[in-house]
């Protein structure tokens, strides 16, 4: 039990995410104001993923959960996993731009959004938007991201750091999780700019990435590459507590253990996001075959056979019609 009721700390994450909670609720409250009872009724609903996400976020900093990463590569995979893929999948989930946007006072709000979405206005907000929005480098900033902080040389450093670790690395992490994901799921005004084929390939290149990852941290070597004794000296005067325990798994079982974690909490988020991604994807085939079915039924129709039934009626009108011309040019002549 003293793993959860001990060791929570960095108060001021819980503070600033109430704040940033508070002021989508105040963009949030401003747009229903202007809706229908159904659409505000929705919208609300859908910015409790957000909330979540945020929660998530605070939860793997706040909690216990940010002391004992320090100590173990497997509780910091969780770390890792909740801050890269699920705080952020949740947070673009529930479509929170538009309240955060209606936040801002009017004058400042529209100033804005002349600056940043007006076409005839090139400014460097708005190219450095349209940059990191591109599928590629969102996509490739995601994977880049994650293997960067995998390298030894670069991860020892900064987990001896408590500030460097949350302010770099977590930071990271939930930008680069909110881009990627942004890719994948709708959130307005914001929409995926990847084909759903195109969120295919993405997320299977994502989990081969962290397949690959994980093998080489298991299967691959049989040292452990990371150094979390000197993490744990800088921690001991960080956090509440006192001592630090002493570690009883082997840093190579440790190891093992978060890159398994890696592969498995991978692929239960990439496989739900995978299958919604195949349905979209033979959603739209099917649409598209289904309007080349009724274009060339069109073509079938307008250019088939008469039946005999539809011959002789034509037959009929046509010697009608003569007749009639003859009955006409008779009078005439008379």
């Amino acid at each position: 039990m003293n793993y959860i009721t001990q060791h929570w700390g960095y108060p001021w994450i819980g503070v600033l995410m109430i704040i940033v909670a508070l002021v989508h609720e105040k963009g949030l409250r401003s747009i229903n104001r202007r809706s229908t009872k159904e659409h505000a009724s929705k919208r609300r609903r859908r910015m409790w993923l957000s909330y979540a996400g945020l929660l998530i976020g605070a939860l793997s900093v706040v909690s216990p959960l940010q002391f004992w990463a320090m100590e173990y590569f497997w509780v910091h995979m969780l770390q890792h996993v909740s801050v890269m893929l699920a705080a952020p999948a949740l947070y673009v989930a529930g479509a929170p731009f538009l309240p955060l946007v209606h936040a801002v006072p009017v004058r400042v709000r529209r100033r804005m959004l002349r600056r940043v979405f007006s076409p005839s206005r090139r400014t460097w907000s708005r190219k450095v938007g349209a940059f990191l929005l591109s599928p590629i480098v969102a996509v490739g900033f995601f994977n880049l991201i994650m293997v960067l902080w995998m390298i030894p040389s670069l991860f020892d450093p900064v987990m001896d750091s408590t500030k460097l670790h949350i302010g770099l690395m977590l930071t990271t992490f939930f930008f680069s999780g909110v881009l990627f994901w942004l890719q994948i799921i709708p959130s307005k005004p914001f929409r995926p700019k990847l084909a759903p084929f195109g969120q295919v390939a993405a997320l299977l290149f994502t989990n081969l990435v962290m397949t690959i990852i994980a093998l080489i941290l298991s299967f691959f070597t049989s040292v452990p590459w990371y150094n979390f004794g000197a993490a744990m000296e800088g921690m001991a005067g960080m956090v509440m507590g006192g001592a630090m325990p002493t570690i009883t798994l082997s840093r190579l079982a440790d190891q093992q253990i978060g890159a398994a974690i890696l592969w498995v909490c991978g692929d239960f988020w990439c496989y739900p996001s995978l299958v919604t991604a195949l349905r979209r994807a033979m959603s739209d085939a099917k649409h598209d075959d289904s309007r080349n079915d009724d274009s060339i039924s069109r073509m079938i129709r307008s250019h088939r056979n008469m039946s005999v039934e539809e011959f002789q009626a034509a037959r009929t009108a046509n010697a009608v019609a003569a007749q009639s011309t003859m009955d006409s040019d008779k009078d005439k002549n008379r």
